[in-house]
């Protein structure tokens, strides 16, 4: 059933899943997945989708922040400064946390990418997203 998939439909799932909101090449949220069905294996690649915690490559690796109020915020570092840090949190989302709120900052392995994103898909469509990842090539 992988093998027959349709990437054109799965273009659509990569869009309607928001997929291409990190992962586009443009944005430094989640990896450009040009290449990502050659470098990797099937079963490797859907379990970087299904548990994207598991292995956060280093640039992609978030930042916990933790406030003397107990808010925790996780995301990546924007920017920094002793006046505060500014955290993406997610592709439309930052979050500023003031300089002396904080009280603990730490690398976390914690992926920003949902666990939940293919959560109610069919086979078929998995079948359409993975046929559509095998289209992307890197450019020469």
């Amino acid at each position: 059933v992988w093998d027959n998939g349709d990437a054109v439909r799965g273009k659509l799932v990569f869009e309607k899943r928001s997929c291409v909101r990190c992962h586009s090449g443009t944005g430094p949220l989640g990896p450009d997945l040009a290449g990502s069905a050659a470098r990797f294996s099937r079963d490797d690649l859907f379990t970087a989708i299904l548990e994207p915690s598991k292995d956060v490559a280093p640039p992609y690796q978030t930042t916990q922040v933790v406030t003397g109020s107990g808010r925790i915020s996780h995301g990546l570092v924007v920017y920094e400064s002793p006046d505060g840090t500014l955290l993406q949190t997610a592709p439309d989302t930052t979050v500023r946390v003031a300089g002396e709120e904080i009280v603990a900052m730490r690398k976390s392995k914690i992926s920003l990418m949902p666990s939940n994103l293919l959560n109610g898909s069919t086979n078929e469509e998995l079948a359409d997203l993975y046929a559509f990842l095998r289209t992307l090539r890197l450019a020469k």
